[in-house]
């Protein structure tokens, strides 16, 4: 009984300190994701960083600070982005590409692969972003309304804190309510 107890102590603990170092390390990379000047910067859930495009030394910066999982909502050939993927190869980086042009892109498909790149980080802290966060913020919402289940309002609500932007009008619509401005 005494060696049972001490086992279920000693795996808490394990969890415990699992559960801190990632924690650790998400606070660490949101707060170099701010002190660099990452645009549009903000975390709404544990272990993903929402904001803009990020330059060749943000994201060493933000690699050097434990992260680990990039995913970029723009299209290979938009001004800016594109170099990414040769920036990662052969690195400790987990880099998706999930091109999102503007209102068209919006699609329940599309929208389906960016749930399950999200589902894929297996814990790993990820910086999620586009040139501004304003498709981040548009993703989000549709993810929660399409994927989640969760009511119109709310998941729009998410998209406005997450960045969403000028594609509000165009989420409203397809969420079936009017932005609130």
């Amino acid at each position: 009984m005494l060696i049972r107890n001490a086992l279920h102590i000693l795996v808490l603990l394990l969890i415990v300190s699992c559960t801190t170092e990632t924690t650790d390390t998400m606070e660490d990379a949101l707060s170099v994701a701010t002190e660099i000047g990452l645009r549009n910067v903000n975390s709404l859930e544990p272990g993903l960083i929402l904001g803009g495009q990020p330059t060749v030394e943000q994201l060493e910066a933000l690699e050097d600070a434990g992260v680990h999982g990039f995913i970029s909502l723009r299209p290979e050939a938009e001004d800016g982005a594109g170099w990414e993927e040769s920036y990662t190869d052969g690195k400790n980086i987990t880099f998706a590409r999930l091109p999102i042009s503007g209102a068209g892109s919006l699609t329940k498909e599309n929208v389906e692969t960016f749930a399950r790149l999200l589902s894929e980080r297996d814990g790993e802290t990820t910086v999620l972003y586009c040139a501004s966060g304003n498709r981040v913020g548009a993703m989000l919402a549709l993810k929660s309304f399409w994927i989640d289940g969760i009511d119109a309002e709310t998941s729009f609500n998410l998209g406005v804190k997450s960045g969403m932007t000028s594609l509000a009008v165009a989420v409203g619509e397809m969420l079936g309510i009017e932005p609130p401005f």
